[in-house]
């Protein structure tokens, strides 16, 4: 059996897995992110993992095919370094640099976590009957990857793409941690779902979010609005509809632009399934039929999970070379 590991550096969550050649995660570490904390420390806990694992598999690290890191925020991916994680506060950072002393010897990839979500997918998940695939990833800010003809793409500038960071609100536009105004990751994203929580409770005090939302745990927040969604709160529905009009922007844009075979949804939000896809897809309905400029593809949920960051990561070493 060939082993590898793969790393996915979230924004609140580490997770690590020890992935076998058939995909599969046999054992896994978990630690909490503690950002803003530096990328040396990141790296030290990172590696903490991996050898947590080789030690309780009884395994060697010269048995690993490869180390796999998903990193959040724009990664070279050729270079292994993180231009910018604003979720993080972290710039410029060279973790290929940071990981070679815990792993001298060891085949090491890096890649933006988006991409590696995308590629666990089409590897392994429901992506993997498409030739073409977009993802998004809902989490704490809003990652993406598209896989076309067998390869992540890129761009010229090997950064891929970056979903989150498309405009889809001008007027009175929210400002983005990246600096710019009106981005998807702040009416899409688990932070931006809860400002929609939060001036949906401003507009209807008697709604039952005031007796259940917590303002300092926004993952928690999301799973009691999508209980309220499935009661049916009228506050709670309302909030529903203008996140999904907000989804719906960004998938046609994205839809228009790569022509996908298929767009998954991944991430935190992505757990609420159909109470999230059915309003998300009459929203994505076009208004004629038949029209080849705006039809759209099929949305759906990821198959993996969370568990598709980890098996891409640790399966990055099997994308043919460029």
């Amino acid at each position: 059996m060939t082993w590898s590991v793969g790393i996915d550096l979230g924004g609140t969550n580490i997770a690590v897995g020890l992935v076998s050649e058939d995909y599969r995660i046999a054992d896994r570490e978990h630690e909490k992110t503690l950002a803003p904390r530096s990328a040396a420390s990141l790296a030290e806990t990172m590696a903490g993992c991996v050898f947590r694992l080789l030690e309780r598999n009884r395994l060697q690290l010269s048995e690993l095919a490869a180390i796999g890191l998903g990193l959040p925020g724009m990664v070279q991916e050729k270079t292994g370094l993180m231009i910018e994680a604003a979720n993080l506060g972290l710039y410029q950072i060279d973790f290929a640099s940071l990981f070679r002393p815990y792993f001298p010897h060891t085949p090491l990839k890096i890649s933006n976590d988006g991409d590696c979500a995308i590629w666990g997918e089409f590897l392994a998940g429901e992506a993997k009957e498409h030739e073409s695939v977009l993802m998004l990833t809902l989490g704490t800010g809003i990652g993406g990857g598209f896989v076309c003809d067998h390869r992540i793409f890129r761009g010229a500038s090997g950064l891929g793409i970056e979903p989150g960071h498309m405009v889809v609100e001008t007027e009175g536009a929210r400002l983005c941690t990246c600096g710019r105004h009106g981005c998807l990751e702040m009416y899409a994203s688990i932070r931006g779902l809860n400002l929609l929580i939060r001036e949906g409770m401003q507009e209807d005090p008697s709604s039952s979010l005031h007796h259940l939302i917590k303002p300092d745990n926004p993952s928690y927040n999301v799973r009691i609005f999508f209980d309220l969604v499935r009661a049916e709160d009228a506050a709670a529905l309302r909030i529903l509809d203008r996140y999904t009009a907000y989804l719906a922007s960004g998938i046609r844009s994205l839809s228009v632009l790569y022509r996908p075979h298929l767009i998954l949804l991944g991430g935190g939000i992505s757990n609420a399934g159909d109470l999230l896809l059915q309003p998300l897809r009459e929203t994505l309905d076009p208004d004629k039929a038949g029209d080849y400029i705006l039809s759209l593809p099929p949305v759906a949920v990821s198959r993996l999970g969370n568990d598709a960051g980890i098996i891409g990561a640790a399966m990055l070493h099997l994308e043919s070379p460029s």
